[in-house]
This record gives structure tokens, sequence and C-alpha cells, in this order.
């Protein structure tokens, strides 16, 4: 520390000090936007929408996302305005900025006061006074703003990564929403055609055609494809109200209407090798926790080579005595290393550097892992889609066709075809459900990689949705002959 007091002199002292403090603390300055270009910029680099933080333009872009079909880009655009998540991140952001503009300033001076009186007779009260400043502190000044800086960028990225995964956790409850919206009205469609079933089996009953059994079995077969529609429609419901959660909007705000369908998935895929060298070094998170290591090694090193500093105080003090007399002179304080060397700041700052790194070699593991993973179920997919058209779907609808002829000529009865035409919906719900499973599994790849897939321009506008089924090929127009 350094002491000021007393004379003339000492106030060029003091003046000096404080002037010389204000200069070096005035170098460390908060962003006006307090990082959000730089955590913009990041999320720019890996193909993120922007974010904005102005209340009037989000809530005019809100309705005009809200008024257009919901696809998963424009949730997403909603989410990054009306999201709280995104506000918090932004506020974390700053709380790190207040300790770097900490850390490059000087601790406040300590002014200190002294009155000493005298028993003697005809003494007055001595005064005492002085000006105290952490000497040790300035030497250690710059250091400590570096490894803070550095600390910031650390945030910076882990707030850019976690409003990237906030941005995908949204794209793929639109897809659940979406998908789930197509799969109920496909059970609808079953139960509309399973009901059918029933009706005309009561008829045959009623007419004498078929046995209780046979009435029984086309009943319950209803009231399972009933049930099994209710289910899809309360899960197309919830995935609404996650994906509405995530938007940011509240309950009452469930007006908005889902796009028809997904794209189809795309054919060719960027090569496994690059998608992993990518994912190494596009990754935000991997990014914060490489910065992370460095600053521990280099904080290590400072602690090593300022081992040995001591606390210091340097300067004068001042005293009035009673006859008005002023006594000045140097002060020198100092700490004396006698019980405690630094050893144990030196080996716990050695033992962060060390986890960090490991830490490093942790995290490069797990994404590994993690691209290798989200790319076989999205590839597992993929071909599933793909077989689904080229096979089970043309297969369904060539035995639907050969039935409608059979039943033409009362070779084979209603219920057949019925039976049929429910087992092509089904291939075409196990079809939508395929597709789904590789837009997932697609985001799930993006969130490891840690940017947009270079196979993004190759994603079609075309939306898949199994044709419109007409109630005459559920049944209604059928001339009822049973077999």
């Amino acid at each position: 520390m350094v002491a000021f007091g007393g004379c003339d002199m000492s106030r060029v002292y003091l003046w000096l000090a404080l002037a010389a403090a204000g200069t070096i603390s005035a170098c460390a300055s908060a962003p006006a936007d307090r990082g959000v270009a730089e955590v913009q910029a990041l999320l720019n680099e890996r193909g993120a929408p922007a974010v904005s933080l102005d209340g009037a333009t989000g809530d005019a872009d809100i309705t005009s996302l809200l008024n257009a079909l919901l696809t998963p880009e424009r949730a997403v655009g909603i989410a990054l305005l009306r999201n709280p998540e995104v506000r918090m991140e932004y506020a974390r952001l700053g709380l790190v900025q207040a300790d770097v503009l900490e850390a490059g300033r000087l601790s406040n001076p300590e002014l200190s006061l002294s009155a000493l009186d005298t028993n003697a007779a005809g003494e007055s009260m001595r005064l005492g006074y002085g000006l105290v400043q952490n000497f040790t502190n300035l030497l250690l000044l710059r250091a400590r703003s570096h490894l803070a800086r550095g600390r910031l960028d650390q945030e910076k990225a882990r707030v850019a990564e976690r409003i990237r995964s906030l941005a995908l956790s949204v794209k793929a409850a639109a897809i659940e929403a979406t998908s789930a919206a197509q799969v109920a009205a496909m059970r609808g469609i079953v139960a509309k055609s399973a009901r059918t079933a029933a009706d005309l089996a009561q008829r045959f009953f009623d007419a004498g055609n078929i046995s209780q059994l046979e009435l029984t079995r086309e009943q319950a077969a209803a009231t399972e494809a009933a049930l099994a529609a209710d289910a899809a429609q309360a899960q197309s419901e919830l995935a609404r109200g996650q994906l509405n959660r995530l938007m940011g909007l509240h309950a009452n705000e469930q007006g908005w209407k889902l796009h028809e369908g997904l794209p189809n998935p795309v054919e060719d895929e960027e090569p496994f090798a690059n998608l992993q060298a990518l994912a190494l070094a596009q990754r935000l998170d991997l990014q914060a926790r490489r910065d992370e290591a460095k600053g521990a090694v280099a904080a290590a090193d400072l602690v090593q080579r300022w081992r040995w500093l001591p606390f210091l105080a340097l300067g004068v003090g001042g005293e009035r005595d009673s006859d008005g007399a002023q006594l000045i002179g140097p002060t020198l304080s100092l700490e004396l290393p006698l019980f405690n060397q630094g050893q144990d700041r030196v080996l716990r700052a050695q033992g962060f550097a060390e986890l960090a790194e490991a830490g490093v070699a942790q995290l490069e593991l797990e994404i590994g892992t993690e691209v290798a993973a989200a790319y076989g179920r999205m590839t597992t997919a993929r071909n599933r889609a793909a077989r689904h058209v080229r096979e089970l779907i043309p297969q369904r609808e060539a035995v639907v066709a050969r039935m409608q002829e059979m039943q033409n000529y009362m070779l084979v009865g209603q219920f057949e075809l019925i039976l049929a035409r429910q087992q092509e919906y089904d291939a075409y719900q196990s079809w939508l459900e395929a597709v789904r499973d590789y837009w997932l599994a697609r985001g799930d790849l993006e969130h490891a990689v840690g940017a947009a897939l270079p196979s993004d321009g190759r994603i079609g506008t075309a939306n898949v949705a199994p044709p419109v089924v007409p109630d005459a090929a559920l049944g209604n127009d059928a001339h009822g002959h049973h077999q």
C-alpha cells in the first residue's frame, strides 16, 4: 500500500496517486451493448438466426411470424424474441462483465484520520491523517485484467452456445408438433375407417349375415382405433403446448397454425469424418473450455511468478503536533513470508490448470461420440423413410387397388377392403414418423457439430404429407357384400 498525508508535498503525492489510479482504471469500460454484438457474431458464424433485444421491433416481428404458418425456422425466430432464457443469458454475461471492470480498476484508496488526546497540562490534541492505496494490486493490475477478459470471452462463447441450444430445442419441438399433428390426423382417418367398418358390421348383423363374434370384433377394433386417435390428439396438444412454452408465449397465445408438413430428407449428407472435424472446430462449448484451460495455465504461471510478492505499503505519513508543527516521514509496511511462501497457491493453481486441460480432452471425446450417435440415427431414419417410399407405401397402395377391384366383383367383402385401407394408412403414419425421426436426429447432429450442416443448402421445399383420403375411400359408398 501507499500512504500519503500531512503537508504540501503529501498533497502533491495524493493528487498524483489519484490521477494515476483514475487513468489506469479508465482503461476498463463496459461495451455499450454488453457484449451482444460479439455473441451475435459467434452465432452468425454458425448459421444461427439473429437475436434482437429491441422490444418494439420484437413485438412487430412476432406479430408477423405468428400470422404466417409456423415453420421450425419461424418458431426459432419467435423464441429468440420472446423466450426469457435469452435475456437471462445476456444478464449472466453482464455479471461477468462487471467482474472484468472490477479486475481492471484499482481498489479505492482509504483515508485514515486520527485524533490523539494527552493528559499533559497545556497540551492540545494531536491530529494525524493519511491516504492508503493497495500497491500490490497495482503491480498485478494488467495480469488480472487479462485473465478477466479471458473469462469474459469464455462466457460469451457459453452464452452463444446456450442460445444455439435453445434455438435447436425450439426447432425440435416444432418438428415434434408438426409430426404429431399429422399423426393425429392419420389416426383420425383410421378411427373413422374403423367406425365405418363397425357400422357396416352392425347392418350385416341386423340382416343376419354375420355372427355376434364378428360384430363384436369389428366394434372392438373401432374402439381401439378411437382410443389411438384420442391418444394421438392428446400428444399433438402436448407437443403444441411444449412448443408454445419454448417460444416464450403464454398459454392464451396458441392461436398460431402449424405448417403443413416437414421437408423430405436430404439425400446426400457430408461424410462423417468431415462433420467430426467441423465439430472440433466449431463447437462453442469446446472453444470456451479451451479458453478456460488457457486461462488456467496463464493463472498458474502468474501465481508461480509472483509467489514471493509480499503485501507492500510505501509512502509518507504525516502528523500535526500540538504546537502546529508538521511531522513528515516515509513509511514502509512489508509482509514477511516466514510461515507461508505461497506453496498452497501454486499447487491450487496448477491443479486448476490440469483439471481444465483434462476437461478439454474429455469434451473432445464426448463430441466425437455425440456426432457418431446422431449421424447413425439420422442415417437409419433416412433409410427407413426411403424404404417406405420405395417399397412399403407402393405395396400397400397396390394391395388396396387390387382389393378394390376384387370387391367390385364381389370376390372379397367390404371388411377386407377396409382393413387393407387401414393398413395403407398405417404405412403412411409410419412414413411420417420415420421422416420426423430423421429431422430430429439431424437436429441432434447439428447440435453435436455446433454449426449449421453443410447440406442445409440441399433441403428441398416440398413437404411430406400423405394423400388426402376422401370419405368414399373409407367405405361409405360400398355395396355391402360379405363373404
